[in-house]
Order: structure tokens, then C-alpha cells, then sequence
């Protein structure tokens, strides 16, 4: 087993002659008993004591099930990164085998039921790969404000070449755009107030402009969810702004109208947002629209998986590193269900439930 094997080449944090249940094994149970629905340690504890026999078949258990509190003591040592490397190794092999994608989405998320005993809760900068719904890379931050150092730490994780990198408006520094040209990708990036001269020249720059058809892009409507919205996109060059000078490798800025109106609003009312985006791509780039649309896939497609179906916002682990260490495992282990079962209509839910029921279906997964 692949996973088994990257997990072996973990050093043991526990002191010699100390050490009870060897580390591979209590990892790789951890990891099984989170692809079967487990939420916490007295889960994995019940799991391996009713999957004994089957789990015997991989590992070694000559001394007895570990108990949830070895469970989580050996978290409460095991350093996050040695997790983070596995999950971004296992990563790169499963998108190596899969359809390629041109497109890394990198966003936050917080862990929000790591806040207590007066400690804020985790927080962390996804990557995220649109095309094959896989986590690429991961990294902690002490808190939001701190992305735009994290930011950097992950993308050097990571091969961009061939890529655009998309990130929302707390990526949107110049360091960052730099290091993304340095290793040669591309970029859209979100563009707010956080850049005051920048966002104004260009908002400046389009108003005077207009919206003629030659910048227009892309105009399209979705009627859905009981909402009309209509999204139009504009492409300007960058070279017309002085102010963009400086930025590496930026050859445009994308506008987004987004009108919007509701079915059930007996006034009709219509309103409108304008939003602005800064790229190392052409003008004429047409693909830009679906980077900015698939962008937010990340929002739907993982940090709601990871509330909604994993319960990771429920998850009140107080020990950082456990909680560190939980999180992380149950990002590999909505990698491996999603590389491995591509049944249509079957959530990742129902996925988790035929693991635990069915072990030849949880083997086909992890081998």
C-alpha cells in the first residue's frame, strides 16, 4: 500500500523503550477509521476493535488495540509537518496519474472548533486543484492576517509551471505575484482596498474607459437557485495604468459585473457588484472568466465537504497538534476517496459509510 509505505518514514517522536504500538500502525488505523466516518479518538479505538481481524491483515496489533488516549497522546507529539509532507506527496502521485489541470486555487480556511480555553482557533492556506477536486499542499498560519507569509511557504511547495495560480485579494501583493513569474506560472488575483492606489486607478481607469465590446470578454446569464444573475467580464491592458508598474509579468485586469435579482422579490429589485482581478495573462485570454468562476470551487467543493460531511467545524479538539494532525488526515483521506470512487451521485458521505461497512471497498481505495 502506497499511503502504508510514505507512512513508514515517519520518525517516531515517543522516547525509546517507551514506545508500545508502533507509529505506522497507529497512523494508518487513524487514517482507515477517518475514511470510515470516525470523528474522534473513541472512534478509531471502537473502529479498530470491531475491524481487529481485517486491520490484522496490514498491521500489527501484537499488543492490543491502542486506546483512545494513546490515540491521541501520540498526536499530541507528532510534529503536523511530517503529515503535511504526506499529504502533499500523496498528492502529486495521485494528480500525476489523473487528467492534468491548469488552474491552482489557494485560499484560507479556519478550523473553528479548535477555539477554545481561550486559544483562536487554527487557520490554514489551501491549495487546490479545480480540475481533479484534490488538496494539493497545506500550511498552518497563527492566524488570517498571516496568509500573506504563509502564502509564499506553499507555493514554493509546489511545481507552477503551466499553471495559474488564483488567489482572493489577500494574495494580491507583489512578492507573491513575483514568486509565482519566478516558477514560471500565471496568475489572477483578487483586487480590493488592500492595494488603495492600485484599486482606485484601475476603477478610475475603467470608468473612463467604458465597457465597450472590444474589453468585454465574456457575458452570460445563470438562472438558478431562485436567482437570475447575469456576470459580465471586461479585459483592459495594464500598461494604460502607471500605477501597475511593478507588479511582475502583469499584462491585464479583469472586471466582473454581477447583476442579480431574485424570483421571490415581489419589487423585482436588481443589484449590481463590481469586482477587479489582476493577471500575467493576454487581454485576448479567453479562459479567464473560468478561472475566476472555478476559483470559488474551492469554497463549495472542499471547505463545505470538509463542514458539512466531515463535521471538521464540529471537531473541538483541544490539543493543537491533534487537531492539527486530524484536520490534515481527513484532507488525505477526501483525496483518496475522490481519486479512487467516481460514482456519479454518491456523496462523499455515503462514500465514508461504504468504507466502514464494506472493507474489500476501503482496500480498493487505499491501494
Amino acid at each position: 500500500m502506497k499511503v502504508l509505505d510514505l507512512i513508514e518514514e515517519f520518525p517516531d517522536p515517543r522516547m525509546d523503550g517507551k514506545v508500545k504500538h508502533n507509529l505506522a500502525t497507529v497512523i494508518f488505523v487513524t487514517l482507515c477509521g477517518i475514511l470510515s466516518g470516525c470523528e474522534s479518538w473513541g472512534d478509531i479505538e471502537d473502529y479498530c476493535e470491531t475491524k481487529l481481524k481485517w486491520l490484522s491483515n496490514y498491521v500489527d496489533f501484537k499488543n492490543g488495540v491502542p486506546s483512545e488516549w494513546t490515540f491521541r497522546r501520540v498526536f499530541t507529539l507528532l510534529d503536523p509537518a511530517f503529515l503535511e509532507t504526506l499529504l502533499r506527496t500523496h498528492a502529486a502521485a495521485l494528480v500525476a496519474k489523473q487528467k492534468t489541470s491548469d488552474q491552482i486555487a489557494v485560499d484560507g480556511k479556519a478550523l473553528c472548533g479548535s477555539a477554545r480555553q481561550g486559544l483562536k482557533c487554527l487557520y490554514s492556506v489551501t491549495a487546490w486543484c479545480h480540475e481533479n477536486g484534490l488538496v494539493l499542499a497545506e500550511a498552518q498560519v497563527d492566524k488570517k492576517s498571516n496568509e500573506i507569509t504563509a502564502i509564499p511557504i506553499l507555493l514554493n511547495s509546489l511545481d507552477l509551471r503551466g499553471n495559474t495560480v488564483s488567489i482572493d485579494a489577500a494574495g494580491c501583493q507583489k512578492s507573491i505575484a513575483q514568486l509565482i513569474k519566478e516558477k514560471k506560472g500565471d496568475y489572477v488575483l483578487g483586487l480590493k482596498r488592500n492595494q488603495p492606489k492600485l484599486y482606485q486607478a484601475i476603477s478610475d481607469h475603467i470608468q473612463k474607459t467604458g465597457e465597450s465590446d472590444d474589453n468585454r470578454l465574456h457575458d452570460s446569464f445563470d438562472d438558478s437557485h431562485g436567482r437570475c444573475v447575469r456576470r459580465r467580464y471586461f479585459c483592459y491592458e495594464i500598461e494604460k495604468i502607471p500605477e501597475a508598474t511593478g507588479w511582475v509579468g502583469a499584462k491585464s485586469v479583469i472586471a466582473v459585473e454581477t447583476i442579480t435579482s431574485k424570483d421571490n422579490d415581489p419589487k423585482r429589485r436588481v443589484s449590481a457588484e463590481w469586482r477587479y482581478y489582476l493577471s500575467s495573462h493576454e487581454v485576448k485570454n479567453t479562459k479567464m472568466p473560468d478561472y475566476i468562476r472555478n476559483h470559488w470551487g474551492i469554497e463549495n467543493k472542499l471547505h463545505w465537504v470538509l463542514d458539512v460531511q466531515l463535521k471538521e467545524d464540529d471537531d473541538q479538539k483541544s490539543e493543537r497538534k491533534s487537531a492539527r494532525s486530524f484536520a490534515l488526515l481527513k484532507r488525505i483521506a477526501l483525496n483518496i476517496i475522490r481519486s479512487k470512487d467516481k460514482t456519479p451521485k454518491r456523496s462523499v458521505k455515503r462514500k465514508l459509510k461504504l468504507a466502514g461497512w464494506d472493507n474489500d471497498y476501503l482496500i480498493s481505495l487505499l491501494t
